[in-house]
């Protein structure tokens, strides 16, 4: 089933929640992203999407807990046919966030899933994070079912005829044949 993708115009961009003033306990947030949301990372191997992020957020005096709840639909090349590929995300990635004053030139903790960031910011962008994690949770291999590659791709791809009469000079391994049938003789 193709999913209908919406106007790119309603889909937010960015993924940001004010963590200054949050009060203390559990916060939720939802955000709707699409094309342009994947489209401001460079390279980007997704083409067209339509996601749904839900954030809950629960505050500690000393730090957050995140958990992001992200599913939809996104659309990528096929590795077999080239042909557009719809998959569906369905991951909750969680992020524990911890408060210090940083000096200048200091640097977050560097851990995965722990995010430490000055007690003085206001906001807490998770565009880097949710990407991550939608681009982690598609196949390894992006390939249609068996049977659903365009044919005629498949057809040109699978194509036998031209690799026969290919010059002997573009076949670099030809020479090997003839190493073996010596060696046997």
């Amino acid at each position: 089933m193709q999913p209908d993708f919406p106007d790119m115009d309603e889909l937010n961009q960015d993924i940001v929640i004010p963590i200054k003033g949050l009060p203390l306990g559990e916060s939720s947030f939802r955000f709707e992203i699409g094309k342009p949301f994947f489209q401001a990372f460079e390279n980007s191997q997704i083409k067209e999407a339509d996601c749904s992020v839900k954030v809950r957020v629960t505050r500690y005096q000393t730090l957050l807990e995140i958990v992001c709840e992200i599913s939809g639909f996104v659309v990528v090349e096929c590795d077999r046919c080239l042909e557009d590929l719809t998959l569906k995300v369905d991951v909750e990635p969680r992020l524990t966030v911890g408060f210090t004053h940083l000096e200048v030139g200091e640097a977050d903790s560097g851990a995965a899933d722990i995010l430490v960031v000055d007690r003085s910011q206001s906001e807490l962008g998770l565009d880097q994070f949710v990407y991550d994690y939608v681009c982690l949770s598609l196949p390894l291999v992006k390939a249609h079912p068996e049977g659903k590659c365009n044919p005629e791709m498949l057809r040109y791809i699978t194509d036998r005829e031209g690799v026969e009469g290919t010059p002997k000079e573009s076949r670099p391994f030809e020479g090997l044949k003839d190493l073996l049938k010596n060696r046997n003789n």
